[in-house]
């Protein structure tokens, strides 16, 4: 009966209205929210087509282009660079032969680096090295294996290789110092679309430069430097009033990034701020509807029905609508993902599944958020209306 009493003046459509205005903004955030989770493998991956927010420096060629002490510690203090790495070079030289079975052998002259592990885009387990060691892992730039596979191995006749099997090609390192000469066994690790050079661990690169070459000291004459976004005119003019070059492709990649990652947040932005909109129209709604019924839920209380009672009609009112908004979203949401799908699958973002889930755990969060906010303030309104007038039981003094 109090159900009746209560919905008389409530009628279907206006609750539609509600339902799909709420359900608006709630679509915005949750596409927005599924956006965020599919393009992280992009912005922070390996295979970050749109660059990481990294920007590797140098001077000009000639005798004296290494770093000083104090220029790096000038680096450090600027606002826009957060942190900052040094290349460390080895002081001896490098011959790398490589046999192939049933194959002619292949030996080169090479360069080795190292850099801090803190901005080496491979994360592996294996890349490590301490003396003892034998086996020395490397990482080499992916455009490497690409002249090689396309280039040279195709002229000369040798077998090529892709990034599954390049860990199993065996590479003798014979390191000629200033006293002496060591050999090593080697293997690649992976392959780097970040950084363009041959690494090794520091821990090998330290000892061998000790151990080899103890005479010659070790210079720093390119920096990697982390950045909150390259293309900051602020940071590519201090660049410019030091003559530091860097690579124009590198600053090209960071403002489309850059860009990428503005248009996300306003959608995020503009998608949270339509959903506190229609929450409040929600709950507006909801006071328009106790309002219409103030004298029903005073008579009510008033022959014994408890608040909690009452208020749980509105409960029941203002869930049904955020369970229907809630729904109308997720699907908009989903059926989004995968109209997006051949889209983003030209920066290599593989379509997964995965993305649903987190979409349909956000949206009992959010249904179990807002609900008990409704509920709260539902309780509030009932209470407040139900409260009763002692305005004209009080005395003059």
């Amino acid at each position: 009966m109090i159900d009746v009493l209560l919905k008389k003046q409530i009628h279907k459509s206006q609750l539609i209205f509600f339902a799909l205005s709420s359900s608006l903004g709630l679509a915005i955030l949750l596409i927005a929210f599924q956006l965020f989770l599919d393009t992280q493998s992009v912005f922070s991956s390996k295979n970050d087509l749109l660059g990481n927010q990294n920007l590797i420096i140098y001077k000009d060629l000639g005798r004296n282009n290494a770093f000083t002490t104090t220029e790096i510690k000038e680096l450090e203090q600027q606002d826009f660079i957060t942190k900052t790495g040094g290349f460390t070079h080895g002081t001896y030289r490098v011959l790398a032969s490589v046999t192939f079975p049933n194959h002619a052998g292949i030996s080169t002259e090479m360069f080795l680096e190292a850099v801090s592990d803190d901005f080496i885009d491979i994360k592996n387990k294996d890349w490590k090295w301490q003396p003892g060691d034998r086996e020395v892992p490397i990482i080499i730039p992916k455009n490497y294996v690409n002249l090689y596979n396309f280039g040279y191995a195709t002229s000369a006749g040798l077998p090529q290789i892709n990034e599954k099997i390049i860990r199993q090609v065996p590479i003798d390192l014979t390191l000629t110092g200033t006293y002496k000469t060591e050999n090593y066994q080697a293997y690649i690790l992976d392959a780097s679309e970040k950084i363009n050079s041959i690494l090794v661990p520091e821990s090998f690169l330290k000892f061998t430069n000790k151990n080899l070459s103890p005479n010659k000291a070790s210079k720093i004459s390119r920096l990697i430097l982390d950045v909150v976004n390259p293309s900051d005119p602020k940071l590519l003019e201090f660049l410019a009033s030091k003559n530091y070059k860097y690579l124009s492709s590198d600053i090209k990649n960071s403002k489309l990034s850059y860009v990428l990652k503005l248009i996300l947040s306003i959608v995020l932005a503009i998608g949270l701020l339509i959903t506190i909109l229609s929450i409040y129209l929600v709950i507006t709604n909801i006071n328009l509807l106790i309002l219409k019924n103030k004298q029903t839920i005073t008579k009510l209380h008033f022959l014994g029905f408890s608040k909690t009672s009452i208020a749980k009609v509105y409960h029941n009112i203002a869930f049904k609508i955020l369970g229907f908004s809630i729904l109308i979203a997720l699907g908009l949401s989903i059926v989004c993902k995968f109209i997006f799908a051949p889209y983003l699958s030209v920066l290599q973002i593989e379509n997964s599944m995965i993305t649903i889930v987190y979409l349909v755990v956000l949206s009992l969060i959010l249904f179990i958020v807002l609900a008990l906010y409704y509920r709260k303030h539902t309780n509030s309104k009932i209470a407040q209306m139900t409260q009763p007038n002692t305005s004209l039981l009080a005395t003059e003094n």
